[in-house]
């Protein structure tokens, strides 16, 4: 029952005992229900909120057989989820991974990050071609070698299997990840440059879709931030949409 309602159960026939103006008792009962009522206990404002959580959660590293896999248009940095991680060479030297960034094809891949720090490589980013460090990278340059090798895959339907993973005896020719954005990288470790798992984030300009000309005829798929195009591709899309025919429409 608890002390509010216990006391309000025994201050009201005590003032109508005590011939109280039924007013004044009224007034008496609302007073004690003020002064009894339950603290609430204070709510921390921590500053976040449900679209911050999900905007940290985007830019982490995951580890993860079954995770989603984000679709994203127009341009974002966003983190990924490691589905390959392996150890080689003298003292586990070399570290090996796949990252899955997003679904596929991407336009591009702008900048990639590094424990929170741009990497300068050595070349522009192409679809399933090696880059190293560039020697102007301070960070990831040491020694005179490049401690960080990657190799990103747009994410085509027909792309092959990475030629960095498969020096690996683990990684074979049908380990293709058809149809998504990944990361194929090898870090060698140096204790000034890496002190656990490095965190890999990666700035894309993401889903490639396809266009309607001003006749409504289909282009060729190709990078577009318009917000109709986009929604367009995720109503139609069967595989992370809605599979939707455009007859339908």
């Amino acid at each position: 029952m608890g002390w509010k309602k216990a006391l309000g159960k025994i201050a009201s026939p005590v003032l109508k005992f005590l011939g109280v103006n039924p007013l004044v008792a009224l007034g008496v009962s609302l007073f004690l229900s003020w002064v009894l009522r339950p603290k609430v206990p204070e709510i921390e404002d921590f500053g976040t909120n449900e679209f911050d959580d999900f905007e940290r959660g985007i830019l982490l590293n995951k580890q993860s057989n079954d995770a989603n896999i984000p679709i994203v248009y127009g341009e974002r940095l966003i983190g990924g989820t490691r589905v390959f991680m392996e150890t080689s060479g003298t003292d586990n030297t070399y570290l090996y991974m796949a990252i899955v960034m997003s679904e596929g094809e991407i336009n591009s891949i702008e900048e990639i990050r590094v424990d929170d720090k741009v990497v300068t490589f050595a070349s522009a980013f192409s679809d399933g071609t090696a880059v190293e460090v560039g020697s102007g990278d301070s960070n990831f340059y040491k020694d005179s070698e490049s401690l960080i090798r990657v190799e990103p895959h747009f994410g085509t339907d027909g792309q092959s299997a990475s030629s960095l993973l498969s020096t690996l005896s683990s990684w074979g020719s049908n380990h293709r990840l058809r149809g998504l954005c990944y990361l194929a990288i090898r870090f060698k470790w140096n204790q000034d440059a890496f002190t656990g798992i490095p965190k890999v984030q990666a700035k894309i300009k993401g889903k490639k879709v396809v266009t309607l000309a001003s006749n409504l005829s289909e282009q060729t798929a190709s990078f577009s931030t318009n917000p109709a195009f986009c929604i367009l591709d995720y109503l139609r899309n069967e595989r992370y949409g809605k599979g939707i025919a455009t007859a339908d429409y």
